[in-house]
C-alpha cells in the first residue's frame, strides 16, 4: 500500500493568471476528490496582505539601509494571524476537509510519531495572486490535531504540502535515472554580498561521503600499492566528480557549466534582489556580472531556466536536472502580480524542472544552511523528496525560536503518476544502499587499521538495517524481487566480510561469514522468481560458495543458472549480456564439481572461459566495472580458494580480463 495519500487541490478563477488583484469580491472555485466544486471568496485586501508580508521581511525594504529592523513581536503576531486566515480559507472548502479526513481514516493515523503514511497536499494555483499566499503557514482548523497550531508541523496528521502549476500533459520524472547523482553549487557573492559558501559546500560534502568511492589498487601486479597521500589525493579527486563548485557564477558560467557536464542536482547560494519587468517589481536572483565579478547582474527565473536546460556540447543532449534548490531570500515569492510570470521558483518549474526548492520569504543565514544539511542527505539516500521536505520543515521549526523559515520553504513538484513515482523512489532507494555498501566494503578492504575496518564494516550493518527496515512484506512478484534484492546484498557482505579473514590468513574466521553469505544467497533464490534477470547471478554465487566449503553439489541449481545465462546471451545485449558472460564462464569452470558428467575438459575448458572473458571485453570495453568485477571474482580462486581442478582456468580467466588502464566504475553489480 501506499505511503502517501495524495489529495489534488486546485483553486481557480476566469480569466488569464496574471493581472488580477486580491479581492473579497473574487469568486474563486475549488476543485478536490470527487465532490462538487465549491465557490469561495477570500476575505483579504490586495494591500492589506502585502502589509502583513511585509512585516514577514524581517527587515522592510525602507529599512534596510538604515538597518532597522521588523519587531520579533510583530513578525510573530503576523505569522499567527496569516495562520489564522490560511486556516480560514481551506475551512471554507469542505471537499478538502473531508479528504483529510478520509485519509486519517484510510492510514489509521492516530498515534504520534506514526510517519508510515503522509497525506500529500498537491496544491494547484491558476492565479498569480494566490501564489502571494503563504498556504504553507497555515494553521490546524477546529476539531483537528493540534488546533490552532501549526499544520504542516503536525505528527498525529502528518500532510505535506506542494505547489504545482496547472499543465496540458505531465513532465516525465527519470528519479531513478542511470546516472549517480552528481550535485552542482552554484554561488554568486558580487560587490562585496557575503554568502555562507563554506558551510553549504561542507553540508553537500557530508551528504555525498557515503557515495564517495575509495581508491582501489591498480591491477598492474608489479605496481607499488598506493600509498596514504596517493589514495587521500585521489580520493580528493573522485569526490569532485560528485560536487562540482561553480563560485562567482553569471548566467553565461552556469550555462557553460551545464552544457560541459549533467548534474541531477543544482544548489544555488546566492541573494535575491529586485527586478524590473515590464515596469513592475519581480525578484530575480543577484549573480555576478560576466567578465566582472564584482558587478551585479540580477537575472529572472525565465533566464535562469534556459541556462540550467543548456545544450550539450555534444549538440544531441540537453542539460535536464531533477532537482534545483534555492538558498536565496524570496526565490518562491512572485512580488508584482500584474505582468506575466511569477517567482523564480514558479518559472523554474513551469520551464519543465520537476522539483524546485525554495523560500518565498527572506532566509536566514542559519535556516539556510539547516535546510542543505536536512535536506540533502535525505534526498541522496533515496528518502522520498515529499518525506524529505516534511522533516525539513519540522527541523527548521525546532532548530530556531525566532524566525519562520519553516513557513517560507516552498516546493514546487510534478508527480504524473504516484505509484510509478514510488517504485522510482523505492528503486533509486535501493541502488544508493547498495553503492553506499560497496563504498564501505572497498573501505574495509584497504582500511589501514583494524578502527578504520571496524568501522567500514560498522557502516555496512548500518546501510543494510535500513535497507532491511524499508522492505515489502505483500508476496507478489514485485515484492519478493524487493526482497531477493535485499538477501542478495546480505550475501555479498558476508562473503566479502569472509574474504577480509581469508585476506589475513585467518581462514577459521572467514568460513562462518561464507557459510552466512550461503544461507543468504539460499534464501535470495526462494524469494526470486525463476524468470528474472537476475537469477543466474545469485545462483552462481550460490554454487560458488557450495564448491569453496565443499557442500553437496547442487545440479538443479547449476543447471537452470546455466539455462538462463545461456537465455541471457541469446536475447541481451550490452550491460546485460555481459554480465551473462561473466556468469557462463564462471558456471564452466565450477562444472566440474556439481555437473561432472557435462563438464568441459583440459584446454578446451580453459579456451571456452577465455572466448567468455574476451566476449565481456569486446561487449563493454577493457575499463568498465563488469570487467574489473568479474577478474575480481576468478582472482578470489587463485588467491583464497585455490583448488587444483579450477586454478589454471580461474588464471587464464584473470590473464584476459587485466585490463591496460584503470576501470571507470559507473554502476555496481547486483551482486559480487
Amino acid at each position: 500500500m501506499s505511503r502517501f495519500h495524495e489529495i489534488k487541490l486546485e483553486l481557480v478563477r476566469p480569466g488569464p493568471p496574471h493581472n488580477q488583484l486580491l479581492s473579497p469580491l473574487t469568486p474563486y472555485m475549488a476543485l478536490c476528490g470527487e465532490g462538487s466544486p465549491i465557490t469561495f471568496h477570500i476575505e483579504l485586501e490586495h494591500h492589506q496582505l502585502l502589509s502583513r508580508l511585509e512585516r514577514l521581511r524581517y527587515v522592510t525594504p525602507e529599512d534596510r539601509r538604515s538597518g532597522m529592523a521588523v519587531p520579533h513581536r510583530i513578525r510573530e503576531a503576523t505569522v499567527v494571524e496569516m495562520g489564522e486566515d490560511i486556516a480560514r480559507i481551506f475551512g471554507e472548502l469542505r471537499t478538502l476537509l473531508a479528504e483529510e479526513w478520509r485519509a486519517v481514516g484510510d492510514a489509521g493515523h492516530g498515534t504520534a510519531g506514526n510517519n508510515s503514511h503522509l497525506i500529500h497536499l498537491r496544491l494547484v494555483l491558476s492565479g498569480s495572486e494566490l501564489s502571494l499566499l503563504p498556504f504553507e503557514m497555515a494553521s490546524a482548523p477546529q476539531a483537528f490535531p493540534g488546533e490552532g497550531l501549526e499544520k504542516l508541523l503536525q505528527s498525529h496528521m502528518p500532510i505535506v504540502l506542494t505547489r504545482e502549476i496547472r499543465r496540458t500533459r505531465p513532465v516525465p520524472i527519470p528519479w531513478d535515472r542511470p546516472l549517480e547523482p552528481r550535485v552542482l553549487l552554484v554561488s554568486a557573492a558580487p560587490g562585496g554580498l557575503e554568502i555562507p559558501l563554506g558551510e553549504h559546500a561542507q553540508a553537500l560534502r557530508a551528504a555525498l561521503e557515503p557515495w564517495v568511492r575509495w581508491p582501489r589498487e591498480k591491477d598492474n601486479d608489479d605496481a607499488p600499492p598506493l600509498s596514504k597521500e596517493e589514495r587521500t589525493q585521489q580520493r580528493v579527486l573522485l569526490a569532485k566528480q560528485r560536487l562540482r563548485l561553480l563560485t562567482n557564477a553569471s548566467i553565461e558560467d552556469i550555462y557553460k557549466k551545464c552544457a560541459e557536464e549533467k548534474f541531477t542536482h543544482i544548489h544555488i547560494l546566492a541573494h535575491g534582489d529586485y527586478l524590473e519587468v515590464g515596469g513592475e517589481r519581480r525578484f530575480g536572483l543577484a549573480l555576478c556580472k560576466h567578465g566582472d565579478p564584482q558587478e551585479r547582474e540580477v537575472i529572472s527565473g525565465r533566464r535562469l531556466a534556459k541556462a540550467l536546460h543548456a545544450e550539450g556540447t555534444d549538440g544531441s543532449t540537453r542539460s535536464q536536472p531533477l532537482v534545483v534548490t534555492m538558498a536565496t531570500c524570496d526565490a518562491g515569492n512572485p512580488g508584482s502580480v500584474l505582468v506575466p510570470g511569477g517567482s523564480i521558483a514558479h518559472d523554474l518549474h513551469a520551464a519543465g524542472i520537476p522539483w524546485v526548492f525554495a523560500s518565498q520569504f527572506p532566509l536566514t543565514w542559519g535556516g539556510s544552511e539547516r535546510m542543505v544539511a536536512s535536506l540533502y542527505p535525505r534526498l541522496l539516500r533515496g528518502d522520498d523528496p515529499r518525506q524529505a521536505l516534511f522533516e525539513t520543515r519540522r527541523l527548521l521549526f525546532m532548530s530556531a525560536e525566532r524566525d519562520h523559515d519553516w513557513a517560507s520553504m516552498v516546493a514546487y513538484v510534478t508527480i504524473p503518476n504516484a505509484n510509478e513515482f514510488e517504485d522510482q523512489v523505492v528503486s533509486f532507494f535501493e541502488h544508493q544502499m547498495r553503492r553506499a555498501i560497496e563504498v564501505s566494503l572497498d573501505r574495509a578492504d584497504y582500511g589501514a587499521t583494524e578502527a578504520s575496518v571496524k568501522s567500514a564494516l560498522d557502516d555496512t550493518d548500518h546501510y543494510l538495517e535500513l535497507w532491511s527496515s524499508r522492505l515489502p512484506t505483500g508476496d507478489g512478484v514485485k515484492e519478493r524481487a524487493r526482497r531477493a534484492e535485499f538477501y542478495g546484498m546480505c550475501g555479498s557482505v558476508a562473503k566479502r566480510i569472509g574474504l577480509l579473514h581469508y585476506k589475513k590468513q585467518q581462514k577459521e574466521e572467514g568460513k562462518p561469514a561464507l557459510e552466512r553469505s550461503l544461507a543468504a544467497y539460499r534464501t535470495a533464490m526462494e524469494q526470486w522468481a525463476l524468470d528474472e534477470d537476475k537469477y543466474h547471478w545469485v545462483a552462481t554465487q550460490l554454487l560458488s560458495l557450495t564448491a569453496v566449503l565443499e557442500q553437496s553439489p547442487q545440479p538443479a541449481i547449476f543447471l537452470m543458472a546455466h539455462q538462463l545465462a545461456q537465455r541471457d546471451l541469446e536475447n541481451q545485449s550490452g550491460s546485460l549480456k555481459a554480465w551473462a558472460h561473466g556468469t557462463m564462464a564462471e558456471l564452466e569452470m565450477l562444472a566440474k564439481y556439481h555437473v561432472p558428467s557435462q563438464s568441459i575438459k583440459g584446454d578446451k575448458l580453459i579456451k571456452t572461459v577465455e572466448g567468455h572473458c574476451q566476449a565481456i571485453l569486446d561487449l563493454v570495453g577493457e575499463s568498465s566495472f563488469e570487467v574489473h568485477s568479474t577478474k575480481r571474482q576468478f582472482q578470489r580462486y587463485i588467491d583464497y580458494w585455490a583448488q587444483p581442478d579450477w586454478l589454471p582456468v580461474a588464471e587464464a580467466a584473470v590473464k584476459t580480463l587485466t585490463p591496460r588502464r584503470e576501470p571507470t566504475q559507473t554502476e555496481f553489480p547486483p551482486y559480487d
